[in-house]
């Protein structure tokens, strides 16, 4: 980005108007330049000794009248409409971005910042895009945070990594006989490419990390060009006359040749922190990114001055021009929907949310028996019993028959790795005493430290034995009151295959029709994490089983890293679809019309440039599943439902709002600011809770069923007050959060004791022939769920 600055700096005659520059290969300029259709420059950029060359080559010329025509709605989107907009975007955000860090569509500056520990902070950074409306061009602004890396001494920096006092000798950890081997594999992987500044004789220069030596500059030796060898401590004391503080430090490595002292680099500000956060960053990220809605307004109001849309040489130059006051639009409030609980009773929510007193289950499920498996040691006699009495009150009182006042109880250290052990010696404890094997094994976990034990649980029952588990923490149960544990109650219900609520028929038109039956599917797929290339993906397809459409089951599997597209989607959905109709035929009597009529079909996860190849490879999947079992083609409704985006809504001062200041669930936006041709909202359907609610967008790709908008944006907004275990209404339809949490169970499927028990999210150095291996190996190591098990809702 610098030397295409310096470039058009140097040449002044020629960019007489300024060129934008995407900071890949693309530079967008107004005018066609005066040198023709190629031509090679040299640009002093002051840190490198010998110009660089710049290469420029005419490529197209952009039109754009097709945009103009794509917001008037008279044509659908196409490459051309895609080219302008890249080119509006790297335009509208070239001026912030030549004095602060950024990413693709956002810039950071220090204005706001949060020490993440760990040598870590956050910033405050602006989020600006470029979208078409309805007859118009807008641009969505939005407030963003980043993880970066201190900026200071590298010494400092090092040292807070490893949790040590800003005050502390560095002799004492950063030795090289004091570093032990694990501490220093973890230290370089956390600087590993950080790029560090260091002068010598005047000379400034800043390059990046390639890895820490294991001996200190006193030791560290290298070959002289005459002949001999020198240390580096001893090389650094002739080249500068001055010995080292710290001489037996470890070094970094800069270069093939180049070994360098701690002491003598420092870490160049802005730099982002790419690597996987941990929990307490984590939180630390949620904290610093949750402001309530008008704090949120008033920060992006703030933020328009940096954006600095009027003084940009580079808008002027293309002549845009910008209106940088936040638009005023009109949205609807949807009915909400009435809930239908056991003996035929409803309650109406009210700002998203609503309480089960006095209601039963709609449809409880018997426990047949009951077991508990304790793993900590602290959970005294008396906590045993407040959890059985608690247990067996909210049970009693949503209306799940079969829990008993007095189940077998076995205590296990937790330590070792047979926890799957566990729950068959349980279970043969309870068939002793109650002549029957369990359907429900409650699981005490220890406060700390039990995600391991948790993954082992998951993988014993789910995915070995069959059984449900309810994993609970031990001070939860301690405290926990009757509120807690009815909440319990609504996962225990739904994965033993009970229906804890349904909406009420007309608040979902004809979904509910038996004679017209209708299956709604969700879709998700997960990736692994920043810098992994050796991990598979994981797709998750869930799918409604009944009439109410309230019980859903679920089928998930690895595919190849970072591929977007369901691979083997046509097999997932066939066998959604025959679950379907087994469900019909057996449970509710249909035999003679199993097959569904319409399918509903929600997709999490793709992006706008990607709608074409969804349309082309997964729309086609539905149909060839359809195929596979013999039954005629239902007719298709194919909606993708997106989250990760920036619009925000915001009451008008004196507007209507909830209790946390956001506008009210049921909140739907389609005109304004939707596309100009496609079928496509926005639904804010749940309460606000903390911060500024986001709304998900639903884009229609396919719609055979012929949705009236207003029909489609209710029915939306009614399932997402049916997600099982919650007694709010959600964000996202249910069957698209439910495949979410399907992806996120993916380390469930592996056997923990094997070699992929503990998969590790962080990056790895490894071939492009070496990653694809272990992906194909981790696929086949993927294991299905327990027959038993995948008939319910397990993944609650």
């Amino acid at each position: 980005m610098e030397i295409i600055r310096k470039m058009q700096e140097q040449n002044p005659t020629i960019f007489t108007k300024l060129g934008s520059y995407d900071g890949r290969k693309n530079l967008y300029s107004p005018i066609k330049y005066s040198f023709g259709d190629r031509h090679e420059f040299q640009v002093n950029d002051g840190a490198s000794r010998n110009p660089r060359r710049v290469r420029i080559q005419f490529a197209a010329v952009i039109n754009p009248s097709s945009l103009a025509r794509y917001i008037e709605g008279l044509m659908s989107h196409d490459e051309s409409i895609l080219t302008t907009l890249n080119a509006c975007n790297v335009a509208i955000r070239m001026q912030p971005i030549q004095d602060h860090p950024f990413n693709a569509r956002s810039f950071f500056t220090r204005a706001e910042v949060k020490d993440m520990g760990r040598s870590v902070e956050l910033w405050r950074g602006f989020f600006q895009s470029v979208r078409p409306a309805i007859g118009k061009m807008v641009i969505n602004v939005d407030i963003s945070s980043a993880a970066f890396y201190k900026s200071g001494p590298l010494i400092k920096i090092c040292m807070e990594y490893l949790g040590k006092s800003a005050d502390a000798d560095p002799a004492q950890f950063l030795s090289a006989n004091r570093l032990d081997t694990r501490t220093r594999k973890d230290l370089a992987k956390f600087i590993r490419n950080l790029n560090v500044r260091t002068t010598r004789n005047g000379e400034s220069r800043v390059r990046a990390i390639k890895d820490i030596s294991d001996r200190g500059a006193d030791t560290l030796m290298f070959p002289l060009d005459g002949g001999g060898q020198i240390s580096v401590q001893a090389w650094f004391r002739r080249e500068t006359g001055r010995q080292l503080r710290y001489p037996n430090l470890v070094c970094v490595q800069l270069s093939k040749t180049a070994w360098v002292p701690l002491e003598l680099c420092e870490v160049v500000p802005g730099q982002f922190y790419r690597k996987t956060l941990t929990p307490e960053q984590t939180k630390h990220m949620v904290e610093f990114s949750t402001l309530k809605p008008d704090a949120r307004l008033r920060n992006i109001r703030n933020g328009l001055q940096q954006l600095s849309y009027g003084n940009s040489a580079f808008l002027q130059d293309f002549g845009i021009n910008v209106d940088a006051n936040p638009m005023t639009i009109k949205g609807r409030i949807l009915p909400t929907p009435t809930l239908m609980y056991g003996r035929n009773s409803s309650i109406v929510p009210r700002d998203g949310q609503w309480n089960m007193r006095d209601k039963m289950l709609y449809k409880p499920e018997k426990i047949t028996g009951c077991g508990i498996l304790i793993y900590d040691g602290r959970f005294r006699g008396d906590n045993e019993r407040h959890l059985k009495d608690s247990l067996y009150a909210a049970c009693q009182a949503v209306g799940i028959p079969g829990m008993p006042p007095d189940p077998p109880v076995l205590r296990k250290n937790a330590t070792g790795g047979q926890y799957w052990n566990h729950i068959k010696e349980l279970g043969t404890m309870h068939k002793q005493a109650k002549g029957t094997m369990p359907n429900l094994i409650i699981v005490v976990l220890p406060d700390f430290g039990n995600e391991d034990i948790y993954v082992r649980i998951k993988n014993a029952g789910d995915i070995k034995i069959g059984v449900a588990t309810q994993c609970l923490k031990s001070q939860k149960c301690m405290r926990g009151n009757l509120q807690y544990f009815a909440n319990v109650c609504l996962k225990i219900n739904a994965k033993l295959g009970g229906i804890n609520v349904v909406p009420r028929r007309e608040s979902v038109g004809f979904i509910r029709d038996i004679a017209d039956p209708t299956i709604i599917i969700g879709a998700d797929v997960m990736h692994p994490g920043p810098g992994q290339s050796a991990r598979p993906s994981y797709a998750a397809v869930v799918g409604s089983v009944d009439s109410e459409i309230s019980k859903y089951i679920a089928v998930s599997r690895a595919q190849g890293c970072r591929v977007e597209m369901i691979e083997e989607l046509a097999e997932m959905v066939a066998h959604i679809l025959r679950k379907y109709m087994q469900y019909r035929k057996d449970v509710e009597k249909q035999t003679a019309n199993a097959a569904p009529r319409r399918i509903l079909f929600y997709r999490d996860g793709i992006s706008e440039g990607q709608f074409a190849q969804c349309k082309e490879i997964e729309v086609s999947a539905i149909f060839k599943a359809c195929d596979r079992l013999n039954i005629p083609r239902p007719k298709l409704t194919f909606i993708v439902v997106g989250k990760r985006h920036h619009v925000r809504f915001f009451p008008p001062p004196g507007g209507s709002s909830d209790r946390s200041g956001n506008a009210p669930a049921g909140l739907v936006v389609d005109r304004e600011i939707t596309s100009p041709v496609e079928f496509d909202f926005y639904l804010q359907s749940h309460g606000g809770l903390l911060g500024t609610s986001r709304s998900a967008h639903y884009n229609v790709l396919v719609d055979q069923n012929n949705f009236v908008p207003d029909e489609l944006q209710r029915l939306s907004f009614s399932l997402c007050h049916v997600y099982a275990r919650a007694t709010r209404s959600v964000s996202i339809v249910p069957p698209v959060y439910y495949a979410d949490t399907v992806c996120a169970r993916a380390k469930h499927h592996y056997d923990p004791d094997g070699a992929y028990g503990n998969i590790s999210d962080s990056a790895s150095q490894v071939t492009t022939t070496a990653a694809a291996n272990e992906v194909d190996v981790m696929r086949r190591a993927y294991q299905p769920i327990h027959a038993n098990t995948g008939q319910h809702m397990y993944f609650q």
